[in-house]
């Protein structure tokens, strides 16, 4: 389906002939080569300005992010690696003013690793061989009221089972993620309603101890 019609779609929200942006790296490094081309991207998709300040390699740039935070009608947040992008605008002390640009009604975006992070939460183990008995979940921005994945169809969605069954026993009680395809997009309301968009999105859910039900519910596309 590709990116720039989901990002239309998305800019379309913001209700601005001219919507202004502001691209968020953080999560890989602030990639030159990435940021430069997905800055343009936004503007082929109808924003009329795109700020990036470069947070990951920058400390002075969150200022910068604050101040267009307090302005745009959009922002969007770059892939890369999740937890690394978690802890960029953690320590750049960041997320209250996301949060109050999302209540003001600024529309949020993002690709791959980017909307993980808009989500509630994410999995992560302490080394490389260890299991889902030792994984445990962290807190993301939790713009969207949910947690999801990201193009996870080449595995069968591991990591997203892995998630729901760690989350399931960490609450004790049912947990769920979404699982957005590649080429496909889910649009997430603050009442937390969702409904996919190009391509149809599975729902995952477990039980504490149980199997992972996986497309159990499908969000088929509007």
């Amino acid at each position: 389906f590709g990116t720039r019609p989901h990002l239309e779609a998305a800019l379309a929200l913001t209700r601005k002939e001219a919507p202004t942006a502001l691209y968020i790296g953080a999560a890989n490094g602030d990639d030159e080569s990435f940021g430069t081309a997905l800055c343009g991207l936004l503007g082929a998709a109808g924003a009329k300005e795109v700020a990036w300040p470069k947070l990951a390699k920058n400390g002075r740039a969150k200022e910068a992010a604050r101040k267009a935070l307090t302005s745009v009608d959009f922002v969007f947040v770059g892939g890369g690696d999740v937890e690394a992008g978690i802890e960029v605008l953690g320590r750049a002390k960041l997320v209250a003013d996301l949060h109050a640009a999302a209540s003001k009604g600024v529309i949020f975006s993002g690709m791959s690793a980017g909307a993980i992070m808009l989500g509630e939460r994410w999995i992560r183990w302490p080394r490389a061989d260890a299991g889902d008995d030792e994984a445990e979940t962290y807190q993301c921005l939790g713009i969207a009221p949910c947690s999801l994945d990201t193009h996870g169809e080449g595995d069968d969605w591991r990591e997203t089972r892995s998630f729901v069954a760690v989350r399931a026993r960490e609450l004790g009680r049912k947990a769920k993620a979404y699982g957005v395809t590649s080429g496909g997009a889910l649009v997430v309301g603050a009442s937390g309603r969702a409904r996919a968009h190009g391509a149809v999105v599975p729902l995952f859910t477990a039980l504490p101890g149980r199997e992972v039900v996986g497309r159990l519910t499908r969000i088929a596309p509007q």
